[in-house]
C-alpha cells in the first residue's frame, strides 16, 4: 500500500493523541488547512480499515483512532515500513518549484522537474504560469527556451529576497530549531532540500556563534526573527560567489552605528574564520542592513538619525488616530511608543527591501477584536501612506495595541511564558493570561531557541505558544497567543490541579 506523506503524518498525530482531536487543533499542528484533513480522510479511512481501525467522532470534540493496541501497533509498524508518496499542494510545490529555479546555474527541463517532484510535466507548466506573478513580484524574469528549459534572470538581492520569503513561509519554527539542534523534527521538504544545498553546516555554526552573541549582548529576538536571521546569514554565505562572478552589487546602503561596531566586526571576523569569506565593498552596506535590523532594532540613535524622529513622530500620530477612533486611552501605556517603534522600524525595513513575512494569526487576530484591527489598518496605513503595507503585517501591529488594553492584576502562581511570536504576541498573551487568571503572575518571557538556557524549576507553571519537545507533556499548556476559550478551560483545569497540590516557587 502507497501511503502520502500527509496522511502519514495525521494518522501519527492522532495515534499519539490521548484524546479527542478537533480537525482546528491538527491543521493547526501540522500547518496546514482544514480542508487538506477534509481531504486526507477517505485515504486515512481506508487505511485504517486495513487494520481494523477506525475513526471515530464526536461533534464539538473531534476524532480519535479506536481499535485494540495490537492493531494500532500493526499499524505503526505499516507506517514505518511502507513506501511513502510526497503528496504536495498546488502551492508546496510552487515553492518547491521556484526554489529549484534560484539554485540553479543553467536551464532545467520541467521534466526533470516533474521527476523531482512526482508530478506531471503538464502540471509543472501549470504551475510556471502561476509562478511567474511571484517572480514578477520580485523583479525576475522567468525564460523559456526550446529544447534548453527554463532559467530565471534577474538580481541577486531579488533573489536572495525571493528565497527568504519562501523558506520563512514554508519551514515552521519548531521543525527548524530541532534540525539545528540535532533533535528529530517534523518531515519537511524544504528542510531536505535546505540539506541537500550544504545548507545544513553553515545553518548549524551560525547558530552556535549567534546563541553566544545573543547572551553577551543580551540581545531581545524572537524565534522568528532568529529564524530569519539565520536563513538570511547563511543564504549570504552560500550566495557570496554569486557576487563575485557578477559583481552584483546588492545596493542597501546603510551605515552602523559607532556603538554596534563590535557586534558587526565579531560577525565578520566569524564569517571569515568560519566560512573564509570576507566581506566585499558591493556587499557592506546590505551586511550592515541584515544585522542592523535584527541587532540595531533594540536602540535609538536620534541624536545623529533624524529620520528616526520622523519615524517617532509618526508613531505617535499612529497612536493618537487609534485612540480617538476607538476612544481608549492608549497613551497611558508608557511602553506602547517603544514596543511600535521598534517593530514598525523593522517592518518598513522588511517591506522596503522586498522581504514578505507571512503572519499565521492574522484571521485570529483580526476576529479576536474586528474594530480594534479594523481602525489599527486604516489609521496604520493613512500614517504611513508612502509605504505599500502588506495585510499580513498590520496584525503585528494590531496585536500591540491589544495587549495595551489588558490591565494587570495581583497574582501568586509564577509562570513562565514561552512565545516564539514576536514581542507584542508575547505581551498580548501575558496581559491576557494575567487579566482571565488573578492567581497568575507572569515572572518572565522567553523565545523558543532559549529554553534549554532556563531553569524550569523555577516556575510553578510554563505556557507556551509552541510545542516543547524537551518537555513532557503534562509538565506546560500549549497555547495560542491570543488565548482562545479552549486555552482558556486548559489553563483553569491546569491551575486548579497545581492549586490542589499546593506548592508554589515564590
Amino acid at each position: 500500500m502507497i501511503i502520502s506523506d500527509r496522511s502519514k503524518e495525521i494518522i501519527e498525530y492522532l495515534l499519539n493523541a490521548n484524546d479527542y482531536i478537533s480537525v482546528d487543533v491538527i491543521a493547526k499542528e501540522l500547518n496546514v488547512t482544514k480542508r487538506t484533513i477534509y481531504r486526507e480522510m477517505p485515504e486515512i479511512n481506508k487505511i485504517l480499515e486495513s487494520c481494523n481501525l477506525k475513526i471515530d467522532s464526536v461533534n464539538k470534540k473531534g476524532m480519535q483512532i479506536l481499535g485494540s493496541m495490537y492493531n494500532m501497533r500493526n499499524l505503526e509498524f505499516m507506517l514505518e515500513n511502507h513506501s511513502i508518496e510526497q503528496n504536495y499542494t498546488n502551492i508546496e510545490r510552487q515553492n518547491l518549484i521556484a526554489l529549484y529555479l534560484v539554485h540553479q546555474k543553467d536551464y532545467i527541463k520541467t521534466q526533470s522537474l516533474a521527476i523531482d517532484l512526482n508530478t506531471s510535466t503538464q502540471t509543472i507548466r501549470n504551475d510556471l504560469s502561476q509562478i511567474k506573478n511571484t517572480l514578477e513580484y520580485h523583479d525576475i524574469k522567468l525564460i523559456t527556451k526550446k529544447s534548453e528549459g527554463i532559467i530565471i534572470e534577474g538580481k541577486e538581492l531579488s533573489k536572495r529576497h525571493l528565497l527568504i520569503s519562501i523558506l520563512l513561509l514554508c519551514i515552521p519554527l519548531d521543525s527548524f530549531f530541532d534540525w539545528l539542534r540535532h533533535r528529530s523534527y517534523r518531515s519537511n521538504p524544504y528542510i531536505e532540500l535546505l540539506k541537500e544545498w550544504n545548507y545544513e553546516p553553515v545553518l548549524q555554526q551560525s547558530y552556535q556563534h549567534i546563541n553566544s552573541l545573543i547572551d553577551q549582548k543580551r540581545l531581545n529576538i524572537s524565534d522568528k526573527e532568529y529564524q530569519e536571521l539565520l536563513l538570511l546569514l547563511s543564504i549570504f554565505v552560500l550566495r557570496h560567489k554569486y557576487v563575485i562572478d557578477k559583481e552584483d552589487p546588492l545596493k542597501l546602503n546603510f551605515d552602523i552605528s559607532i556603538i554596534e561596531h563590535e557586534l558587526y566586526d565579531n560577525m565578520k571576523n566569524f564569517l571569515k574564520e568560519a566560512f573564509h569569506i570576507d566581506i566585499l565593498p558591493q556587499e557592506d552596506g546590505y551586511f550592515n542592513w541584515l544585522l542592523n535590523i535584527y541587532t540595531g532594532r533594540t536602540h535609538y540613535y536620534t541624536e545623529t538619525d533624524s529620520s528616526l524622529l520622523k519615524q517617532l513622530d509618526l508613531i505617535t500620530k499612529l497612536i493618537s488616530l487609534v485612540e480617538e477612533r476607538f476612544n481608549f486611552p492608549f497613551h497611558k501605556d508608557e511602553n506602547l511608543p517603544e514596543n511600535l517603534m521598534l517593530h514598525v522600524g523593522m517592518t518598513l525595513e522588511r517591506i522596503r527591501s522586498g522581504i514578505s513575512v507571512s503572519n499565521p494569526l492574522n484571521d485570529d487576530i483580526e476576529q479576536s477584536n474586528p474594530k480594534l484591527y479594523q481602525i489599527v489598518d486604516q489609521s496604520f496605513r493613512e500614517v504611513f501612506s508612502e509605504i505599500d503595507i502588506p495585510n499580513d503585517e498590520v496584525g503585528y501591529i494590531a496585536i500591540y495595541f491589544m495587549a495595551a488594553m489588558d490591565s494587570l492584576s495581583k497574582q501568586s502562581i509564577s509562570v513562565l511564558v514561552v512565545c516564539a511570536s514576536g514581542m507584542g504576541s508575547s505581551k498580548m498573551l501575558r496581559s491576557r493570561l494575567e487579566r482571565e487568571f488573578s492567581e497568575i503572575k507572569v515572572k518572565k518571557i522567553i523565545s523558543l531557541h532559549k529554553i534549554t538556557n532556563e531553569n524550569v524549576q523555577e516556575y510553578d507553571m510554563i505556557v507556551s505558544t509552541i510545542p516543547l519537545d524537551n518537555l513532557t507533556e503534562d509538565s506546560y499548556i500549549c497555547v495560542s497567543p491570543l488565548l482562545n476559550e479552549e486555552d482558556k478551560l486548559k489553563t483553569k483545569k491546569y491551575i486548579t490541579n497545581f492549586i490542589r497540590k499546593g506548592e508554589h516557587n515564590e
